[in-house]
């Protein structure tokens, strides 16, 4: 072979490999991008397990039909869970506690986010379950979560109440307001 067709090979060869990254740096690029302007997927889904609900125990009672915490913003999810010491890292204040400590009715954490389902931290704040990263997320003060007032436009702060109880719905476009056994989800409205 000569030499003029050997450096023809390299070099072919070498544009073939450099397509080859670039198509994989392409394809890299758009799923981490595009995962990152999706709604949260569901850990558990909810169909499949909905007639096994019977299994669930009252540590339970914080987790939405998704599986996940009530009340946290879906780009955090991943800070609640248990580090290797089986500990939860507040989120401004990085102190820590134990695991058992999130969501049990006592503001550990200075910032309050140990307790995103309930209304133990003055300045804490409940996001609704319906999020969408191309929007502001939806998110009450935590002092409004079962309080029998429907805030969120998916019903998601009044998880606690029975459907025996009255709520009182969202605002209207008029204002107006009325009592419902269940909160609407007036999300997509």
């Amino acid at each position: 072979m000569g030499l003029k067709k050997k450096k023809n090979v390299i070099i072919l060869s070498c544009c073939m490999v450099a397509c080859f990254i670039l198509y994989q740096l392409y394809f890299f690029l758009t799923i981490t991008s595009e995962a990152n302007f999706n709604v949260v997927v569901p850990v558990l889904d909810y169909n499949s397990i909905k007639d096994l609900l019977h299994l669930r125990s009252e540590d339970d009672k914080y987790l939405n039909e998704h599986g996940m915490i009530r009340g946290i913003y879906y780009a955090d999810i991943k800070t609640y869970r248990p580090d290797s010491n089986k500990e939860f890292k507040c989120k401004t204040s990085h102190q820590k506690i134990p695991f058992e400590r999130v969501n049990d009715d006592f503001c550990d954490c200075e910032d309050g986010t140990d307790e995103p389902s309930t209304t133990a931290c003055p300045d804490g704040i409940f996001y609704c379950d319906t999020q969408s990263p191309r929007k502001q997320a939806l998110s009450i003060p935590s002092s409004k979560v079962n309080d029998g007032i429907c805030d969120c436009c998916d019903g998601s702060d009044e998880w606690l109440h029975s459907n025996g109880n009255k709520l009182l719905s969202q605002s209207s476009p008029k204002h107006y307001r009325f009592y419902v056994s269940q909160c609407p989800n007036n999300c997509n409205k």
